[in-house]
């Protein structure tokens, strides 16, 4: 069970209201007080409903809905139910997916489902809600879609972290899958960043760094497990209402750490260069390098350069040396930022425990 304690809260950049840095606070303890959230609060799966009712249909006649219903020419219907599930909205699509909102009819709960949905090469049929290729030529390619998927459903499945979202279960159906995932009612840390930015204001040393330990906690668990993200950044990062931050999206997690990699998966100034060049040298330095650059923007609200230019000549000046930061946060804090995001490995952090003892935890 999480601990009951807020992460994130306003400070102003105003100097005169900036209280005096502390000493590095010690880890939030278990027993810390529930502190006001930023998020309004609301009981839990309401917004189901509401949604549900927005669209004009109510619960049983989504629960009754079936073949009838208007057919999108992409995403599931609201209302549909998909085995046990009903669709309330889509929460979002990409090149190879498809995210809904959707409710758990049988334990009364929201719940988010992922669809393997490759679109440039496939449709959904009219009638049926069938996946369908539009040339048989492409089955390859959908099958290599889909089998990731399954994979990163699968892999999901195994892991138990309370920074990690939770797989409930995985299948087939309608000739693609999906699986079904614990909802995290929040926000990314991209969209915290931008609110904390248009209100003029800095996060705070205490709620940053219960942020930073518990992350690097579901990083090392990770790790330990031969298992690398490969795609920490702002927006996969989700803030719920109490402040708690959550690790999303593994579509690029790999397992074998240290082991070469014939994939490319870039994230434009959050990833490290072995991670732009096929048979790259990724391991646990390259997680903690695109951990340091999401802080890195958190701070100043600017992406890193292309770390592969950064090599050849570093525009990038100290977190540490920045006399603005230090008036809110301590300087080993920002010098252990400086440290995970340095260009040549040889420099960064090797694993969590490292950055871990520079912060004294």
């Amino acid at each position: 069970m999480r601990a009951p304690a807020k992460l994130w809260g306003c400070r102003s950049v105003d100097s005169d209201l900036i209280a005096p840095i502390a000493p590095m606070p010690d880890p939030l303890p278990e027993s810390s007080p529930v502190l006001p959230s930023p998020f309004p609060f609301h009981q839990p799966g309401t917004e189901v409903d509401d949604l549900l009712t927005s669209v004009g249909v109510s619960p049983q006649e989504g629960a009754d809905m079936g073949m009838e219903c208007d057919i999108a020419d992409k995403e599931l219907p609201a209302g549909y139910q998909l085995r046990g599930y009903r669709i309330v909205r889509p929460l979002g699509s990409g090149g190879f997916g498809v995210t809904y909102l959707a409710h758990d009819i049988h334990l009364d709960r929201p719940v988010v489902i992922k669809e393997s949905f490759p679109n440039s090469i496939c449709y959904r049929q009219h009638g049926t809600l069938d996946v369908r290729l539009h040339q048989e030529s492409e089955q390859e390619t959908y099958q290599w879609a889909l089998g990731n998927f399954l994979r990163e459903a699968r892999l999901l499945s195994t892991l138990d972290h309370p920074t990690i979202a939770k797989v409930y279960t995985y299948f087939e159906e309608h000739r693609t899958a999906y699986y079904v995932t614990e909802y995290i009612d929040g926000s990314s840390l991209g969209d915290v960043a931008e609110d904390y930015l248009r209100h003029r204001m800095f996060i705070s040393q205490n709620e940053l760094y219960g942020m930073m330990i518990r992350v690097l906690d579901a990083l090392n668990y990770l790790h330990d497990r031969r298992l690398l993200h490969r795609d920490i950044k702002p927006d996969n990062i989700l803030v719920d209402r109490l402040g708690f931050p959550m690790l999303i999206d593994f579509g690029a997690a790999r397992e074998a750490v240290g082991d070469l990699s014939s994939s490319v998966v870039e994230s434009q100034g959050f990833s490290p260069s072995e991670q732009s060049m096929s048979g790259g040298n990724m391991g646990p330095w390259t997680d903690l390098y695109a951990f340091g650059a999401t802080l890195y923007y958190v701070l100043t609200h600017e992406c890193l350069p292309s770390c592969r230019l950064r090599e050849l000549s570093d525009p990038v000046a100290p977190l540490a040396a920045d006399e603005r930061l230090l008036k809110v946060y301590h300087p080993k804090l920002l010098a252990s930022i400086d440290r995970a995001i340095r260009p040549s490995i040889d420099q960064r952090y090797h694993n969590v425990a490292e950055w871990m003892e520079d912060l004294h935890l």
